[in-house]
């Protein structure tokens, strides 16, 4: 079916946009990070900052796309994923464009942080769940989705309360987000079509 096509096409963008936020994210952080620690020009921090505006970006590609094409499985859980992906672009994006002082924005890039992947970690918990109750994912995979947000969660809550929270618990999620969007790139959910609106 051509809607099928164009369902096939937007798990691959799912995926490469998984892919572009990781790297995104991580290389941005680094600059602008860098940039406030080691007076890097300012030339860098600004590229830094535009690095983490595409992950924002992505991050809520992925949760739109992944409610046009999942909607119709239970519109009211993948709406909710969609929102969640929303509230994390939102907060990670505009710290960046609210302050000028790079320095003043390092204490409301940890909060802003914290609380992007309080909503990611929380949802994404029950959204892979409900990946899995459906078959639509491979089960080890969705159980490790699972984990791994659980693990981001804790992570954000030690974080939000101002405890140290341990770099480990990114490994998980860390390695679900590599191999779950090379998954969609390469096969896509394993659903029929489904026209029915849940």
């Amino acid at each position: 079916m051509n809607m099928e096509k164009h369902y096939r096409g937007y798990e691959r963008i799912i995926g490469f946009c998984f892919l572009l936020a990781t790297v995104t994210y991580a290389v941005g952080n680094q600059m602008i990070e860098n940039g406030v620690y080691d007076n890097v020009e300012i030339a860098s921090i600004r590229l830094g900052i535009g690095f983490e505006l595409m992950n924002s970006f992505a991050v809520v590609v992925i949760g739109w796309l992944s409610f046009i094409v999942l909607k119709s499985y239970n519109k009211t859980i993948i709406r909710g994923y969609m929102i969640s992906r929303l509230i994390e672009g939102f907060l990670l994006a505009i710290v960046l464009i609210s302050q000028t002082n790079i320095q003043a924005i390092l204490k409301l890039r940890e909060l802003c942080f914290s609380l992007a992947m309080l909503s990611l970690g929380g949802y994404s918990i029950y959204y892979c769940w409900y990946l899995l109750q459906k078959s639509l994912a491979p089960k080890w995979m969705m159980g490790l989705g699972i984990l791994g947000y659980v693990c981001l969660f804790v992570y954000s809550v030690l974080l939000f309360i101002s405890q140290p929270a341990p770099m480990w618990l990114f490994a998980p999620g860390g390695l679900y987000e590599l191999i779950f969007p090379i998954y969609l790139i390469v096969k896509g959910f394993n659903r029929k079509f489904n026209n029915s609106m849940n």
